[in-house]
């Protein structure tokens, strides 16, 4: 069953043609089993560490000269709460707070720029960036192939999606793509713009990738993924 959630992207072959397709998560398939010494079964929960009560803003507001907090974080636990910190926390929703702890409502968000000295050079009200995976203009096939060997030295992968189809339409168009890659042990870039290359967008307001699909070919069967790269890795000294 294929969820709501679920992303589509829009692609195009060597041939021309173009079709829009499901990008499912590639996840991890073991499962792991943590237990303690005792070899007992344990499990991973949201506790509460602190309260807006007695955060470093706060102590430093009720004793602000800084010996007396000291003594005061000898003498007692002001730093703790008592009858909150350590309790499982649960579903938690994020909510956004000003300066003095309070909560906002209707937040505008800023884009903030800063130089590679740190200091800020620029802001502005944060632009909401869509997602584009599914084009509205026809997407381009870039031409531009990568050896795998090549591909995996060359660049960080954050992210990979496998491709899969819906009906036998989509099915012949991937096979063929995977068919193209796999005879070239390549990847083949894929991105936005009129030439195929630009940067590709997850969600909305997310993170720019490079793309690269790779297809694989196993008798009748195919696996097409999409991997997603951040950034570009560096040959250190003497490596080049």
């Amino acid at each position: 069953m294929i969820g709501g959630g679920t992303r589509r992207i829009r692609l195009a072959d060597y041939r021309g043609r173009d079709a829009t397709v499901l990008l499912l998560p590639v996840t991890e398939t073991r499962q792991c089993r943590y237990q303690n010494t005792e070899g007992k079964s344990v499990r991973s929960v949201r506790r509460i560490r602190a309260t807006a009560d007695v955060s470093a803003e706060s102590l430093l507001g009720r004793y602000p000269d800084p010996d007396e907090l000291s003594r005061a974080l000898i003498a007692g636990d002001p730093e703790i709460d008592m009858e909150l910190t350590g309790r499982i926390a649960g579903s938690c929703d994020r909510v956004h707070i000003d300066g003095d702890g309070q909560l906002l409502y209707a937040p505008s968000l800023l884009e903030v720029r800063y130089g590679p000295d740190g200091i800020e050079e620029a802001r502005k009200p944060l632009v909401a960036k869509p997602s584009n995976l599914v084009r509205y203009s026809p997407p381009v096939w870039s031409g531009v192939l990568v050896p795998r060997e090549q591909a995996i030295h060359r660049y960080a992968f954050t992210r990979a999606y496998q491709v899969a189809h819906t009906n036998a339409l989509e099915f012949d168009f991937l096979f063929g793509i995977a068919s193209y890659l796999d005879e070239r042990r390549s990847m083949v870039q894929v991105g936005s713009g009129r030439h195929g290359r630009g940067p590709l967008r997850v969600e909305r307001n997310g993170s720019r990738y490079r793309g690269f699909l790779d297809g694989r070919i196993q008798g009748d069967a195919m696996r097409p993924v999409l991997y997603l790269s951040a950034f570009e890795l560096e040959a250190g000294e003497g490596r080049r």
